[in-house]
């Protein structure tokens, strides 16, 4: 109906597309239905353009400005979201600082009473040489049973 309407190659208008839809059927139809049919009408009296023309060239700009637009914003919202995540690692980094250099602190403390301890081991152990030395009878060692009551105090217990 709508091709009948049409004088020349110009498309009747909505108003008159209703106007006779109601006069031969008695309903006027839908407004979004009947203008969708005039668009669809439209496209395909209106030839394609040719792949050179200046409205094909224009189409293709105009998409590949749309392409360019979307990886920007994807790209803001890729530089946006590792901007936070490495501000949110700086400040965990900040954070877990002090804990580190204590612990290096107290590593570098543990470190110096492990090396005192085990200077006075050995210096105990030196001790305890020249103890046994000046205690000793002169002549050949006799093992005694029981020690002098000196050692006895100082060395610990041992069970055999």
């Amino acid at each position: 109906m709508i091709r009948e309407l049409m004088v020349g190659k110009t498309l009747p208008s909505g108003a008159a597309v209703r106007a006779t839809l109601d006069a031969r059927f008695g309903s006027r139809g839908g407004v979004a239905r009947i203008y969708r049919l005039l668009a669809d009408e439209r496209r395909l009296l209106t030839p394609p353009p040719g792949p050179g023309s200046v409205e094909a060239l224009q189409g293709q700009l105009q998409a590949m400005r749309e392409r360019a637009e979307r990886a920007e914003d994807r790209e803001r919202a890729h530089q946006t979201h590792w901007a936070e995540e490495v501000d949110r690692l700086r400040m965990k980094v900040q954070a877990l600082e002090p804990l580190a250099r204590h612990g290096r602190m107290t590593g570098e403390g543990s470190d110096l009473l492990r090396h005192q301890l085990h200077a006075a081991e050995q210096r105990a152990a030196r001790l305890e040489e020249q103890l046994m030395a000046a205690l000793a009878p002169s002549g050949p060692p006799v093992s005694s049973p029981n020690p002098p009551e000196g050692l006895a105090r100082d060395r610990p217990p041992t069970d055999l």
